[in-house]
């Protein structure tokens, strides 16, 4: 299953980031940190959110460490209000449907990936290749020159009177490996494609592949107006691919806007440091509160549950041993668990039955896990824990706290499973027990 929350955090971090830079730092002069910048946001906005995960476990052990000697458990409870959060019920089906969906959108994002570099392989084969200065030129049927990796494709009626320039700026793209840059970049799309911003920041890092293979030119001696008057001239209707670097870009006025504006001033550099203190707001912001972090709501929960017995309540609604189908320690004889010792109970029950909690715990486990399928584990006093396989759907959540008769999800027949039922098991202390020894 796919993290839908991780995507969202990554998707939010990185809008964040590239708003910043269309407004502090776009029309700089500085392209090579630009550009540094521009692809560092790509492992930024993956980082942010894990880093953020990592820090309410260092904030929940610094306050364990700091409590005062004098505050016992048992007072400590006493002012403590634990907020139950709203229970949603979300099936099985609606998170496969939302995940096969995601994955044939990724899947069609690389296909066109790998589409492009095929179709690029063939034109080679199709080329006459030249080996000129330690770069390889294929005239090819191509109607402009472009350049990919360490190849430069040039047309087969390329204008010679303007070849040298042109040939200049796209070594320039070979030299600064601009392609790599283009291939990480579509491959990122791939797997955050709903994100709209992703599309303009694709267009934002090709302005800057353009502005230093301009500069790059410039720098050897070529008058600006000169390099702009090619420019003009190089212009056709035709319609660039993204994934290749082209002499011939729609972002023509750009280009000479930036080519004729003065040199951003050195103290412009400050606007960079800009990055810093947002990434640790960013950082902060998606750091879960201290009091919901796995650790500390156990540590405030244990002396709650000290004095609550075994789980003892049948779990699933409105039905009772009767419903079972299949018994503790029982050997299997279908084929799908012939000759293995069954260590929990069966119990039949229509797909959307409620399934409850049978004592008061906490959820340590609410996931899709193989075979289970959709499994629910609550940890419960005394080292008891209680599993519940094969569900519809959940209506609890990890480290959340549940009473016993809570609906914490719904029968269904997920995993290795023939039907729906629901499969049971109690432990204590890692050690299996037979649930049918602890019913009221």
């Amino acid at each position: 299953m796919i993290n839908i929350l991780y995507l969202i955090q990554v998707a939010v971090i990185f809008s964040i980031l590239y708003f910043l830079y269309k407004i502090f730092l776009e029309k700089l002069t500085f392209h090579n940190t630009n550009r540094m910048v521009l692809l560092l946001l790509i492992p930024l906005s993956l980082l942010v959110p894990k880093l953020g995960n990592l820090m309410p476990s260092f904030a929940t052990s610094f306050r364990e460490v700091s409590f005062p000697e004098e505050v016992s458990f048992e007072s400590f409870n006493q002012h403590i209000e634990v907020v139950e959060l709203p229970l949603v019920a979300v099936t099985s089906n609606y998170a496969l449907i939302l995940a096969l969906f995601y994955f044939l959108v990724v899947a069609i994002f690389l296909i066109r990936i790998i589409g492009a570099l095929r179709n690029l392989y063939l034109l080679k084969r199709q080329a006459e290749i030249q080996h000129k200065d330690g770069y390889n030129l294929l005239i090819a049927p191509v109607p402009e020159i472009f350049s990919y990796f360490c190849w430069i494709f040039i047309p087969q009626k390329m204008n010679t009177t303007h070849d040298a320039q042109i040939l200049n700026h796209e070594r320039s793209h070979v030299q600064l490996r601009h392609s790599w840059d283009v291939l990480i970049v579509e491959v990122y799309i791939a797997f955050f494609w709903f994100n709209p911003f992703l599309y303009l920041y694709r267009k934002s890092l090709k302005s800057v592949h353009e502005y230093q293979a301009d500069n790059s030119v410039l720098q050897n001696g070529l008058a600006t107006e000169k390099y702009m008057q090619l420019l003009l001239k190089s212009i056709e209707a035709s319609k660039p691919n993204h994934f290749y670097n082209y002499f011939n870009q729609s972002l023509l006025k750009k280009r000479i806007d930036m080519m004729t504006k003065p040199k951003s001033n050195g103290l412009a550099k400050l606007k960079y440091i800009l990055l810093l203190p947002v990434c640790m707001v960013l950082i902060s912001a998606f750091t879960s509160p201290v009091h919901n972090s796995n650790t500390y709501s156990k540590l405030i929960n244990v002396s709650t549950m000290a004095q609550v017995g075994p789980p003892s309540l049948f779990p699933v609604q409105n039905a009772s041993k009767t419903d079972i189908s299949a018994l503790y320690g029982v050997i299997g004889k279908h084929r799908l668990n012939k000759g293995k010792v069954h260590h929990g109970i069966d119990i039949k029950a229509n797909t959307g039955t409620p399934v409850v909690a049978t004592a008061d715990g906490i959820v340590a486990k609410a996931t899709s896990e193989g075979n289970w399928g959709n499994l629910i584990v609550i940890e419960h006093s005394d080292g008891f824990e209680t599993w519940y396989a094969h569900l519809h759907g959940f209506n609890s959540s990890k480290d959340q706290r549940v009473e016993k008769g809570d609906v914490i999800g719904y029968v269904g027949s997920t995993g290795r499973s023939t039907g729906p039922h629901l499969h049971y098991e109690v432990k204590q202390n890692g050690k299996r027990l037979d649930p049918l020894n602890y019913f009221e």
